[in-house]
């Protein structure tokens, strides 16, 4: 029983239809939602998940770089990215997942 359904049992019922111990015994058998684990199968979904949001953003999620000329060659010399947007793309793609996971609890 969770603490929800546990409020609209007792919602339902008539004032002091329960007794103290009952009460006690409903509230400790309330189910704890604090407790959360990642599965093994739910980290790679996510990190899959992480993965394809970030290359969806393609060449936008490079702010600046440098490059500099060797004979004929162009070399990257460094390159730097938009930390906005990969934050952005991170968390788009973990709420999406949780949306798409808490649908199917």
């Amino acid at each position: 029983m969770t603490k929800q359904e546990t409020i609209e049992l007792l919602g339902k019922q008539l004032p002091g239809f329960y007794s103290v111990e009952q009460v006690i015994k409903m509230i400790n058998d309330i189910e704890e939602s604090g407790s959360f684990e990642l599965s093994d199968e739910m980290v790679s979904t996510l990190s899959d998940d992480i993965a394809e949001s970030l290359q969806s953003e393609g060449t936008d999620i490079v702010d600046d770089y440098e490059l500099s000329m060797n004979y004929r060659e162009v070399e990257l010399d460094s390159i730097d990215f938009s930390v906005s947007r990969i934050k952005s793309a991170v968390k788009d793609a973990i709420e999406t997942y949780i949306d798409n996971n808490r649908a199917d609890a």
